[in-house]
């Protein structure tokens, strides 16, 4: 899951054509759908996992963290910097620089949701939880390896 960034970013890394279109087609696919995308990873994460009732309190917070992480990609989304003009290096740098950014700041809430989710499972939870996250896992998780 994307769980916030992976829901948001994950279709956006997907293979386009060069050129400056590229990172216009790129933010659209990121941003549409989002909110659907994260219920389906986290549904999915769910499903492999399995939380116990005992793990459902742990469950529930990293479902909630992972929401919370997508906040900063969310809000991108809403606010989209300004196409950068073809010639001009330093604005598409800046644009890419907010993605980045936005990027970091929700994986800085989803790694510590991650470490605290997966302290609570059984090592047969906490394959199926990486797998569930790492690439190539029916297009989960495509930002977690």
């Amino acid at each position: 899951p994307a769980l916030a960034a992976l829901a948001l970013a994950g279709p956006a890394l997907a293979q386009q054509p060069p050129g400056p279109e590229r990172g216009e087609r790129m933010f659209e696919r990121m941003c549409a759908d989002a909110d659907a995308r994260l219920a389906s990873r986290l549904a999915f994460v769910e499903a492999k996992v399995k939380p116990t009732a005992a793990q459902r309190g742990a469950w529930d917070a990293f479902a909630r963290d992972s929401r919370q992480a997508a906040a900063p990609m969310r809000a991108l989304c809403d606010n989209p910097p300004a196409r950068a003009a073809d010639n001009d290096a330093a604005a598409a740098l800046a644009r890419r620089e907010r993605f980045v950014t936005a990027m970091g700041q929700s994986l800085a809430v989803l790694r510590p949701a991650v470490e605290r989710f997966q302290a609570v499972l059984d090592d047969s939870q906490k394959t199926a939880f990486a797998e569930a996250l790492s690439p190539g896992r029916g297009g989960h998780g495509r930002h977690f390896r």
